[in-house]
């Protein structure tokens, strides 16, 4: 059998969680227009009769890193490359050269292991930077250009990527497989859903300063009930999460119980209040 752990790997908003949803055919990492939506690294199972595959989505590299949060996250991507049997190297194509990518660059090209380069975006023709990375398919062991929006070439990708995995024992028994990324508990798995609506609602408004802790999930019957906390640094952010006449926060809250509902099969009651705690990124650093 055809086993081992792949890491995706590329400067924010490149594409990664995306292409990891498109891959597994349902959604495991939450994706926004906002680079350091994925603050830690995400799992995914993939897997057939021959094949058994995990997939590792990791946080985007940033040069100018102002806050705590960003420099745990900063972290993550060179621990997934070390531990990774196979790298993903995704390109955003729209966007040229920068420091963010020279950086990543130099990370994987430390690793010794099977790397792919994946130009990524191709369903997009304007701008199209695409010439600045040409000379970087001699340094990889294979090369696509890919669209993870439209699922463009997501098919080849992968007999690429079983092509490199090495022969193995299973990694994993898929009748224990949950519907949440196989590293995360079920509260954040529905701390990033929450997540993810607050980029979506709020876009460029955003504070990446805000956080979401789920304090209690309990089932009856087929309901479940969900209590979470949105924490931000500064009452300002506060202000903005809840919205005028709590517009925004139950907008947030709508969204977030309709995926829920999606993903569970059942009725969820989602509570959702925003606190202000200046000093919640040092408790996430832990």
């Amino acid at each position: 059998m055809k086993a081992g752990n792949v890491a995706i790997v590329g400067r924010p908003n490149a594409g990664k969680s995306t292409l990891i949803n498109a891959i597994l055919g349902k959604k495991i990492s939450i994706v926004s227009p906002k680079p350091q939506t994925t603050r830690r690294i995400i799992n995914g199972y993939w897997w057939d009769d021959n094949t058994q595959i995990i997939f590792w989505d990791t946080p985007g590299i940033f040069t100018r890193v102002k806050d705590l949060v960003a420099q745990k996250s900063n972290r993550l991507p060179q621990q997934s490359l070390e531990n990774a049997d196979v790298i993903l190297y995704l390109i955003d194509k729209t966007r040229g050269r920068g420091d963010e990518e020279n950086r990543i660059l130099g990370l994987v090209r430390q690793i010794k292991k099977p790397k792919i380069l994946v130009i990524n975006k191709i369903d997009i023709k304007e701008p199209d930077y695409t010439y600045e990375y040409k000379f970087l398919e001699d340094e990889f062991d294979d090369h696509i250009a890919i669209s993870s929006q439209k699922k463009t070439n997501i098919k080849a990708l992968m007999q690429k990527i079983i092509s490199f995995l090495p022969e193995g024992d299973p990694l994993f028994d898929p009748k224990l497989v949950a519907d949440f990324p196989a590293n995360m508990t079920p509260k954040e798995f529905v701390a990033d859903v929450v997540q993810e609506k607050i980029f979506l609602v709020l876009r460029q408004e955003v504070p990446y300063t805000a956080h979401v802790t789920v304090e209690q999930i309990d089932e009856k019957e087929n309901v479940f009930y969900v209590k979470a906390r949105i924490e931000v640094t500064d009452d300002r952010y506060k202000r903005m999460l809840i919205g005028a006449k709590g517009q925004t926060v139950k907008e947030i809250g709508t969204l977030s119980r309709k995926e829920l509902e999606l993903v569970t099969g059942k009725k969820v009651f989602l509570e959702l209040e925003v606190v202000t705690d200046p000093h919640w990124p040092q408790y996430f650093l832990r």
